[in-house]
């Protein structure tokens, strides 16, 4: 370890820069290799993907839905779904975006921006802008040219209230009413979002020019260990070297133009051999999204946020990499399931769920239970014991889309102004969303008069997440 401290002094002091900065540029250049590698990986499951939703090859595996495949077989957001199909599809047209893709000088996430105009003889430039452009300056470009840029990504926001339990029983039988126009599977996000807007559509002109609403707090970097930074290093240059097998992997599947044959068993299998080189990128990832997180490399290699430098230099969205820097926190502290995660016996999105309560003495249960049972479920039940656990603390957590929660913040933000102009005194922002939850569940008994369902029945659909 000396003598790696010795030779980061030693460079830091040739190109005159700070310690930090050396340690930071050596974490950028692991990661932005790993995720060019990764790239290639998403490709390949997304040309998987395209073929195995042909015809009815879904349902020979036994899912009707393709949610429910890459929810509960592959354990990933359905979001990540899409972006991959978009990619594989429209890349299959465009040949020399797709070896830009494959070779990793051009991110998914730029190609994605620059699939509507890449076409023809338009694509060899578009390449060259993706490979010296930033994705901001690609979708300005895309919008010149008249398209709209393509890979629009689903970047989440989250917000705390402190809310009393009378003020959040409001809020659920608002939620519990939205739901029955907009069907009882919809989202907590979207229901919140279309409350917020019926508030608005009456009282948006109170909303200030100038909103002021904190969300929850970044956490506090954490001082390096020296040791512990060791072990971590030996530990990254092995699952790096497993990660560049995982490419390999990726590349056979990439190179053959009809893979299987249409036969879904095959492709299911090939499928899960690449969520497996997925697995191992992941495990060498874990350790970089701590050090860019909570170690603050962005800052030291020049950006202005996160959210910037994930976006630019690793073509991913911030919020991914927030997460997977938590759940490395939480591998360390709790081993056991970093190996749950990596062996394949918990999904990607199990082990978050797991994660998210479990403690050192009731980790194994939670592992069994969540590995027994589907991704659906055991969201489920995590996010009711997580309701009941910020009910007691008196908070509730919002979160979805960016412009969602910028909806849900007008509305508070209005109803706060409501209550000062009507009571001379201000409103704390859950007493507002309250009174946006009460004033829609007042509308909706006006609109929809002896049609709401009685209350046992709201309250068991409520219960069972609508089924």
């Amino acid at each position: 370890m000396k003598h790696d401290l010795w030779r980061d002094a030693e460079i830091a002091e040739t190109l005159g820069i700070r310690l930090p900065q050396v340690q930071a540029l050596r974490t950028d250049a692991q990661a932005v290799r790993l995720t060019r590698g990764r790239g290639v990986i998403d490709l390949a499951i997304g040309e998987c993907l395209c073929e195995l939703f042909k015809e009815d090859r879904l349902l020979q595996l036994g899912y009707s839905r393709q949610v429910d495949y890459i929810r509960e077989r592959m354990g990933l957001p359905r979001r990540t779904m899409f972006e991959w199909k978009e990619l594989a599809e429209g890349l299959r047209t465009r040949r020399l975006l797709r070896q830009a893709v494959v070779a990793g000088v051009v991110t998914p996430r730029k190609a994605l921006t620059v699939l509507p105009v890449a076409q023809g003889e338009e694509e060899g430039y578009w390449i060259r802008a993706a490979m010296t452009a930033t994705v901001l300056e690609l979708r300005q470009a895309v919008r010149a040219a008249g398209r709209e840029p393509g890979g629009d990504t689903f970047e989440t926001e989250t917000i705390w209230l402190k809310m009393t339990a009378e003020q959040q029983d409001v809020l659920d039988a608002a939620i519990a009413a939205a739901r029955e126009t907009l069907g009882l599977g919809a989202e907590r996000w979207k229901c919140l979002e279309a409350i917020s807007q019926e508030w608005l559509g009456t009282c948006g002109a109170l909303v200030p020019d100038e909103p002021g609403a904190e969300g929850a707090p970044a956490p506090a970097p954490q001082p390096m260990d020296a040791d512990a930074w060791r072990a971590e290093l030996e530990e990254r240059t092995a699952a790096i070297t497993r990660q560049l097998r995982a490419i390999d992997e990726a590349f056979f599947v990439i190179q053959e133009e009809r893979p299987c044959d249409g036969d879904a068993r095959a492709l299911d299998a090939r499928l899960q051999r690449l969520l497996e080189a997925r697995r191992s990128y992941d495990e060498a990832f874990g350790p970089l999204a701590d050090e860019i997180v909570y170690g603050r490399a962005w800052e030291e290699l020049g950006y202005g946020s996160l959210e910037e430098y994930c976006r630019e230099r690793l073509g991913m969205g911030a919020r991914t990499v927030r997460g997977r820097a938590w759940l490395q926190g939480k591998i360390s502290a709790l081993p056991e399931l970093g190996e749950a995660l990596y062996s394949g016996r918990l999904t990607y999105s199990k082990a978050l769920l797991v994660a998210r309560h479990a403690t050192p003495h009731d980790l194994e249960e939670r592992i069994a239970a969540a590995a027994a049972t589907t991704c659906q479920q055991t969201e489920r039940e995590g996010t009711e014991e997580e309701d009941r656990q910020n009910r007691e603390a008196g908070v509730r957590r919002l979160w979805g889309p960016q412009d969602a929660v910028r909806t849900v913040t007008d509305a508070i933000l209005s109803a706060q102004a409501a209550w000062e102009g009507i009571h001379g005194e201000p409103a704390d922002a859950g007493q507002a969303l309250a009174l946006v939850a009460a004033y829609f569940l007042k509308v909706h008994e006006e609109h929809h008069p002896g049609q709401s369902m009685p209350r046992e029945r709201r309250e068991v659909l409520m219960r069972d997440g609508g089924t």
